[in-house]
């Protein structure tokens, strides 16, 4: 069946129909309110956390786990939760809720190893550029950016024909992923992954951060952190240069260079944010390794250590 502009409506309602069927687990959207309280206690989150058998035993793999290198074995939760930091337990178990429920799977138009990279590179160093700017709330920056692109997935999983178009469009006109997306849907990958964060019921500024992150200059709340997800998305593309027409164009290096240092009001070469990826890279791909080895029954699961890149 093909598909035109004015199924947009039509694909709203089922990507919003998803987001209910697939709601972000209520540990994870406990543990995302609880870290954001100051009176929290280790003691509470962990309390949360064990009402999970499986996340509580997944969790203390990874905290045992030579990724750290603690000195001596982490038995407990609560252990687990004062030595790697709230920030940090936070985002593995959005991390892990979320890349849970979707997985790439073994479709051939992504490899879903390259996905979750690329969505862990953008959280964190979404992360750094908010030390920059001593954005308030660090783990809104994270969840932004892992999640920035999820409607891609939300594609491959419930509109296969659609994308099929897609794609018999591109290579007919020449043109990229998300102008033939647009053409043939009248929506953007940002709308899809918007509408789907929006039923999990994520704070308004972070679904709206997600929805103008590919054109920050239209957000009407000209939100720090939409800049701060545009950046780093644009960041991890030009470090990595993917040859997949799902990854939008890169900007040009020196356009790029000028605005962030235009809006942090810093005056670093584009280089010097390069770098600072570069080693999000590998410790994106350090962890997917530890993962594969711990869990092969697991789908997919990410972390990023706590305010550093």
């Amino acid at each position: 069946m093909r598909i035109g502009k004015s199924s947009s409506v039509n694909i709203e309602k089922r990507v919003r129909n998803l987001s209910r069927l697939s709601t972000l687990p209520y540990i994870a959207a406990k543990v995302v309110e609880l870290v954001e309280n100051p009176k929290t206690s280790a003691s509470t989150l962990g309390k949360i956390i064990s009402m999970d058998q499986v996340l509580a035993a997944r969790i203390l793999k990874l905290a045992n786990s030579a990724y750290y290198g603690f000195p001596r074995k982490i038995s407990t939760i609560n252990l687990a939760i004062v030595v790697l930091g709230f920030n940090t337990l936070r985002d593995l178990v959005v991390s892990l809720s979320v890349i849970d429920q979707f997985s790439a799977g073994n479709n051939h138009l992504i490899d879903p190893r390259q996905f979750w990279k690329h969505a862990l590179e953008v959280g964190m160093g979404a992360k750094h550029f908010s030390q920059v700017i001593h954005y308030p709330i660090p783990g809104e920056v994270f969840v932004g950016g892992l999640l920035h692109d999820i409607g891609l997935l939300v594609l491959l999983q419930e509109f296969p024909d659609l994308l099929n178009e897609i794609f018999t469009m591109i290579e007919r006109e020449d043109i990229d992923f998300d102008t033939a997306l647009l053409e043939k849907a009248g929506c953007s990958r940002a709308q899809i992954s918007s509408w789907l964060v929006e039923g999990w019921n994520l704070p308004p500024k972070l679904v709206n951060s997600i929805r103008y992150h590919l054109q920050p200059e239209k957000d009407p709340q000209q939100s720090q952190l939409t800049w701060v997800i545009h950046f780093a998305d644009q960041i991890s593309l030009l470090v990595n240069q993917f040859d997949n027409p799902f990854f939008p164009k890169v900007m040009d290096e020196k356009l790029l260079e000028e605005q962030i240092n235009k809006f942090f009001k810093k005056h670093y070469p584009i280089s010097y944010y390069q770098e600072k990826f570069q080693e999000a890279a590998e410790k994106a791909n350090d962890f997917l390794d530890i993962l594969t080895h711990q869990s092969q029954q697991s789908k997919g699961v990410s972390l990023v250590q706590d305010g550093t890149m």
